[in-house]
């Protein structure tokens, strides 16, 4: 497994420089996160994906409505040579607490799957890979040993005191 060399808090923003007040949003990192990643990538079979290049984090004060959402590095940066291409699965800790275990695991999947087969840094769009059914059969692969043990290591993470 992966230690993460990234602080437990990566980003933290309470005050804008005016000083008007913004929400508080904070991004944490659990290597609970990254080893349930690493489960799903494995059993799925998803070689294209570069684990040392995805990054999973709980984000805490999001407003957003989405359970998670992925972020892929710019374009500019890449073609640039400035950096690999990088991604990060935001989890909003908020929302994951009520999920289900199959929920849990056919989140992170469909987050997976935005990740292009060229692993360039960009994103795929839905499309007929995210529809219900094409995900019911993606996920009917992964074995109920590893989705339990994905729940309980995403679980495990939610409890921890970093999200308090």
């Amino acid at each position: 497994m992966r230690s993460t060399n990234y602080p437990t808090t990566c980003y933290n923003i309470a005050t804008d420089p005016e000083g008007a007040s913004l929400p508080r949003l904070k991004f944490i990192t659990d290597d609970k996160l990254h080893r349930a990643l690493e489960l799903i990538v494995e059993e799925l079979g998803l070689n294209h994906i570069r684990l040392d290049k995805v990054y999973i984090v709980w984000s805490k004060g999001s407003k957003t409505t989405a359970l998670a959402r992925i972020w892929g590095l710019p374009s500019p940066f890449v073609r640039l040579g400035i950096c690999d291409p990088t991604y990060v699965i935001e989890l909003v800790s908020e929302k994951f607490a009520r999920l289900s275990c199959n929920d849990i695991v056919e989140t992170i999947v469909h987050e997976l799957l935005h990740i292009p087969r060229s692993f360039s840094g960009g994103l795929r769009q839905h499309g007929d890979w995210s529809k219900k059914r094409n995900m019911r059969k993606l996920l009917s692969r992964i074995s109920n040993e590893t989705k339990y043990e994905v729940c309980r290591l995403v679980r495990e993470s939610l409890r921890s005191p970093n999200l308090g």
